[in-house]
């Protein structure tokens, strides 16, 4: 325990695979829900300083602060956990050193990989739900890992998240660690909205080339580890078939993916 003023913190430190470090300091009674959304994988624990500390975070009443220089919180919203718990998985997904991260869903059916690459927003949430009620296995709704060496697929197994109308996130937990798999199927899909559904469905094969460029679009480690991002892309677009094209609504299109990748 510190103090900041005259009121108590609790600290810790999350240690990235690359040994950076992101200090987190909360009040005391705020310490459980801290560690129940810590991530996956990627970030190990440590309760005494760590060199290089790279960012600072904690919580007021109202939002994510840097503890210390702001008033640290009893009671914080539910909107200002989920930034904090967004802001160390991305801390930890950018530290990786040896597996690749795309910005991508990734699901198992039949013991190969389905990575639905997308932006923030671009319904991956919405389609691993889908996938959990029709049978597959849910690996990650946020991130797929990709070996550079072998081109196996590791899911990054937090709770899915979908956002309620008041902007608030409700945590489903469906998705589950799994060992490395083959990828079956890349498929880079948009969502229409009902009105603009007239293309849904209708998806253009792509060749290994086109499906390498298309990943390296949606890997977050692209410009601080080209080489490796490059040689992942590479290893999955060698194996696995790539579609790109428009999607409507996520139920109906779940058995068009399972088609594409048996």
């Amino acid at each position: 325990m510190t103090v900041e003023g005259d009121r108590e913190l609790a600290r810790c430190w999350g240690v990235a695979e690359n040994g950076d470090a992101v200090e987190l300091a909360v009040r005391p009674h705020l310490m459980e829900e801290l560690l129940r959304r810590w991530p996956p994988m990627g970030l190990t624990r440590s309760d005494t300083p760590v060199e290089p500390t790279v960012i600072q975070r904690g919580l007021s009443d109202e939002w994510i602060i840097i503890p210390d220089r702001d008033p640290s919180g009893d009671n914080p919203p539910p909107e200002a956990w989920d930034q904090l718990e967004q802001t160390v998985t991305l801390f930890a997904v950018r530290g990786l050193v040896r597996l690749v991260a795309v910005h991508a869903a990734a699901l198992e059916w039949n013991g190969r990989a389905i990575v639905i690459p997308a932006a923030s927003g671009g319904g991956k949430s919405t389609l691993s739900i889908a996938a959990h009620r029709a049978g597959l296995t849910v690996l990650s709704d946020e991130y797929a890992l990709i070996d550079p060496a072998s081109g196996l697929v590791t899911g990054w197994p937090r709770p899915v998240r979908t956002l309620r109308a008041d902007g608030t996130v409700d945590r489903h937990r469906i998705a589950t660690a799994s060992e490395p798999i083959p990828a079956g199927l890349l498929a880079f899909l948009t969502h229409q909205k009902q009105a603009e559904q007239s293309d849904a469905g209708s998806w253009s094969p792509l060749t290994p080339a086109q499906a390498v460029g298309e990943l390296l679009s949606h890997t977050l480690c692209a410009r601080d580890r080209p080489h490796e991002s490059f040689d992942a892309a590479l290893a999955v677009a060698r194996t696995a078939r790539a579609v790109k094209g428009s999607r409507g609504e996520a139920a109906d299109e779940v058995a068009a993916l399972v088609a594409l990748c048996e």
